[in-house]
């Protein structure tokens, strides 16, 4: 039996957690004590009131309270959150995560909890990421974050992950700093996963894969409208800008979408729309403003022909 230290892993679950990610957290966790004979990690679950918490799933597991673990500390706490974690404002969490912190004990999130982290003033002046799906939510909500498009983020004793897979490739590396590169990878092939992924990598795939074309005017104007959800684009300009002719972009578009470039543009800023209604408080007015929709009863019948369903409805 090894005499090094068992290391302590707090995971604090979030009504609606997603249940991948936690995952992701704890199965790599297991197979380094099994990999190693011997215990190298520990886990406790907790929540805000313990018992029951139950996932996006609606699967259960069971947790202890964080106020009994007022005297207990972790090597480092995880947050592990999934839908409406912009709504989770326990105080006791918030404390015992603050707390950690203060003590120089790792403190970090998978997924959405980078939410959590953020309403407990824990990401001041640290480098963060999210889930993809939830990175507008959380930009509105905490414009000052040094939010990046990456993986997963370890910048001095803050870790955050975008939930899932990425919650793999940071406890690989995790277990990489603690264990050394070979061990690691020998939990990684576990999962038929021989090599993590780099911190630095993008969550999303090339727009070459995500789109099925190859055809540099459509993946160059795509990219375009990605980087502007928040105003409607002239097709005319993106054409002048890649040198060819706005009939000759919408022909493209017309075969690679069945839509003009105008509408695949709207299409985006709706869905962008929609991430916005169900993962923030803001207004439905604003969010129609800073999606580049001027009017909100216009912004209404575009969101219902599209979705079927008003705005309003999504805050039901």
């Amino acid at each position: 039996m090894s005499d090094v230290p068992v290391r302590q892993i707090g995971i604090v679950l979030v009504p609606d957690f997603a249940l991948a990610s936690f995952s992701m957290i704890i199965e790599p966790l297991r197979i380094a004590n099994r990999l190693a004979a011997h215990k190298l990690y520990e886990w406790t679950l907790l929540s805000d009131g313990g018992g029951a918490v139950a996932s996006s799933a609606g699967i259960e597991l069971q947790t202890l309270p964080i106020a009994e673990m007022r005297e207990r500390v972790f090597d480092l706490s995880l947050v592990c959150a999934g839908f409406h974690a912009e709504r989770y404002r326990h105080a006791g969490v918030l404390n015992w995560l603050r707390r950690h912190k203060r003590l120089g004990k790792a403190v970090g999130a998978v997924s959405t909890g980078t939410f959590i982290l953020a309403r407990a003033g824990l990401l001041d002046g640290y480098r963060c990421t999210v889930h993809w799906d939830f990175r507008s939510g959380l930009a509105e909500l905490y414009p000052d974050l040094d939010l990046v498009d990456e993986l997963y983020v370890i910048d001095r004793g803050i870790v955050t992950s975008a939930g899932s897979i990425a919650a793999l490739d940071l406890m690989l590396r995790l277990i990489a700093d603690q264990q050394g590169p070979v061990f690691s990878k020998a939990v990684g092939e576990q999962f038929v996963h021989s090599g993590a992924r780099g911190a630095g990598e993008h969550q999303r795939s090339d727009l070459i894969y995500r789109l099925g074309t190859a055809k540099p005017i459509v993946i160059e104007a795509v990219r375009r409208m990605e980087e502007a959800l928040d105003r409607a684009l002239s097709p005319a300009i993106i054409a002048r800008d890649l040198g060819v002719s706005q009939r000759q972009l919408e022909r493209q578009f017309k075969i690679q979408f069945g839509r003009t470039p105008v509408a695949y543009h709207r299409d985006l800023r709706l869905d962008q729309a929609r991430r916005m209604l169900t993962q923030s408080t803001l207004s439905v007015t604003v969010i129609a403003l800073t999606c580049g929709f001027g009017s909100p009863s216009h912004f209404a019948q575009l969101y219902r022909e599209r979705f079927g369903r008003l705005p309003t409805d999504e805050r039901i």
